[in-house]
């Protein structure tokens, strides 16, 4: 990755092939990076980006790099020209090609997900798994419920989460709140480090605001898994 305080060159050609190839509308691109539909539009022509925007769009564009190697190998050096049907159809997908490096961690279902207080306790909940590269020893997936993460992420959808290392500011978040259950959201770190704030894509739910202490356990989203058929 580019360092954090310099604009890469082709920072506007990597933006719109990130949106164009993955069949985003600009208000969707915008939402996805936190900015002004009229912002996005400016950076396509050529406006240099502030730091937020740039390392946003920086993680976006290496997930997005990883999946396009992951579906359609060698794809993205051709990213200018026509995509052939099957990478717009995969480009939100994580694939498993076989191979070494890739582990099976437990998945769960979002109300065994809330009924585990202890990140121990969701192995014995657990009774499907998924294939992921992973490093953490302790990763584990949920299954996602309702439609507050919509457009971007829908019900249904698989969230994998790391253990490995804590949520930081603007990660997306999946938690098991003490008295409200489960929640996937993105986190807000205020100044003294120990109130957050969560919120969510879709705007119809409000924000929340909580103590670290509220949770009994909260990671960040490393992958998402998503279906494009759904039963």
């Amino acid at each position: 990755m580019a360092k954090l305080d310099t604009v890469p060159d082709d920072f506007r050609d990597n933006l719109r092939t990130w949106r164009h190839v993955q069949g985003l509308s600009q208000r969707q691109a915008a939402d996805i990076l936190r900015c002004e539909r009229s912002y996005l539009s400016q950076l396509e022509n050529g406006r240099k980006p502030g730091k937020g925007v740039l390392i946003r769009f920086l993680r976006e564009w290496e997930l997005f790099k990883r999946r396009q190697d992951q579906v359609l190998p060698g794809s993205l050096a051709s990213a200018s020209g026509p995509v052939p049907l099957a990478g717009r159809m995969m480009t939100n997908v994580l694939s498993f090609p076989d191979g070494a490096g890739l582990r099976r961690l437990p998945l769960v279902s979002w109300d065994q997900a809330r009924e585990a207080d202890t990140v121990e306790s969701i192995a014995t909940r657990c009774e499907e798994t998924i294939p992921s590269d992973l490093r953490d020893e302790s990763a584990f997936a949920v299954r996602l419920r309702g439609d507050s993460m919509e457009p971007r992420f829908e019900d249904g959808d698989v969230m994998v989460v790391s253990t490995a290392i804590p949520p930081s500011n603007g990660d997306i978040v999946l938690g098991n709140l003490k008295d409200q259950g489960m929640c996937c959201k993105i986190m807000h770190v205020h100044h003294d480090k120990n109130l957050v704030t969560l919120t969510c894509y879709n705007p119809a739910y409000p924000p929340m605001q909580h103590n670290r202490e509220d949770f009994n356990w909260i990671f960040p989203v490393a992958q998402v898994v998503k279906y494009l058929r759904r039963a």
